[in-house]
């Protein structure tokens, strides 16, 4: 397998067997009777150990080269599926949830890197489109995986562990074959940040990056905290994985369209509408009883987060010249999200009730829209780098 088309799939595999996982875990864990306080630290366990390593996995990618973290990650994930597939306790599912951690921060900062150090084309655009294709590789996992693995469930609760374990073996000897490098010689390395990622420009990544924050704190409730409202709302599982499904399908049909366009580069507009259409769609969650709602709220989610997402990763990227450091910056920016979203959510929804979950993740997009006005005033539209 060549390069190109190792990084359209090594992020769909990957993000394929968390997928099926992440769906399967919080499902595994309401059947042996877990609390929402328990249903949220699933996440938060996994998307803490992501935080905080992978800004350090990011560097250690710069100096001592992609590949051998890049390869290490399927079996980490491998180990965990088979064991899930064991398991009879809510505290060991807990623990494994930190040994996917590890996997995720290892994993994403040095395949980012890894893309951005093989361009397929020339200038802003020709990294914009080898990251869209990044984004839509990963996100075409997050629509089918989920319904894949409710479906799984359905038939044997630990049947989704045990094809996730599967897909972990052949990602694994995809990018043992096929990930190579492509390292700057010492006298070659550029600075650790890029002299003209200020100002306006700097606006724009500090604004994503609080963006992108939101964006995965809610992502973390929609998670681990929906499948628990929709179960007492009588929901089965595979219409829960497939109701999760929609965030896949608009995240993908987002980024789709921002590809083939730059209109969005350093664009006040595009963030502050992703915005606005996310405060929508929470909103609806909050108040709505009805599968098609709820879809739709979902949908609504979807394409904001494909803006925030892509504009994040990109600006990390374009403006921090050691891109392991950019990547990993970004990173831990949704692993922070990611891990104060579901642990917050589940104490809300253990002493407030089920639907708490979403007033608390609308006060965070309404607190980061207020942020975001203020870092972008007077940033305007830019040029691209």
């Amino acid at each position: 397998m060549n390069e190109k088309t190792t990084a359209r799939v090594a992020p769909f595999a990957m993000d394929f067997v968390f997928s099926i996982y992440y769906l399967a875990a919080p499902l595994l864990l309401i059947d042996l009777k877990a609390n929402p306080i328990q249903l949220g630290l699933v996440g938060t366990l996994a998307s803490s150990i992501h935080m905080g390593l992978a800004h350090l996995m990011g560097h250690f990618s710069d100096l001592l080269g992609r590949r051998p973290l890049i390869i290490a990650a399927p079996m980490i994930f491998l180990v965990s599926c088979l064991l899930m597939t064991r398991v009879s306790s809510v505290s060991t599912i807990l623990a494994l949830s930190i040994f996917n951690g590890l996997a995720l921060s290892i994993y994403w900062p040095s395949l980012q890197a890894w893309i951005a150090d093989h361009p397929t084309g020339t200038g802003h655009r020709g990294l914009a489109r080898d990251l869209g294709t990044f984004n839509l590789s990963w996100t075409a996992a997050t629509l089918v995986g989920p319904v894949f693995s409710g479906f799984l469930y359905s038939l044997y609760p630990r049947l989704p562990f045990l094809f996730g374990a599967a897909v972990a073996v052949a990602l694994f000897l995809i990018v043992f074959t096929s990930v190579h490098e492509n390292r700057l010689s010492s006298s070659e390395k550029p600075a650790d940040i890029d002299t003209e990622a200020s100002g306006g420009r700097r606006s724009f990544l500090y604004a994503a990056w609080v963006a992108n924050f939101a964006s995965w704190f809610v992502m973390g409730n929609n998670r681990y905290q929906f499948p628990k409202l929709a179960h007492e709302l009588n929901i089965p599982p595979h219409a829960i994985g497939l109701l999760l499904g929609f965030v896949g399908f608009t995240l993908f049909a987002g980024f789709f369209l921002l590809r083939r366009t730059d209109r969005w580069l350093f664009s006040r507009t595009y963030l502050f509408c992703a915005q606005i259409l996310a405060i929508g769609g929470i909103s609806l969650i909050g108040i709505s009883n009805k599968p098609t709602i709820f879809a739709l709220a979902f949908m609504m989610f979807g394409l904001s987060c494909s803006v925030t997402y892509y504009s994040s990763l990109y600006y990390s990227v374009q403006l921090f010249k050691k891109r392991g450091r950019g990547s990993g910056l970004h990173e831990s920016i949704v692993g922070g999200g990611a891990v104060l979203g579901p642990i917050l959510g589940g104490i809300a929804a253990q002493y407030a009730g089920l639907r708490a979950p979403y007033l608390l993740c609308l006060a965070v997009l309404l607190a980061a829209f207020t942020a975001q006005i203020v870092l972008m005033k007077g940033a305007g539209r830019k040029t691209a780098p």
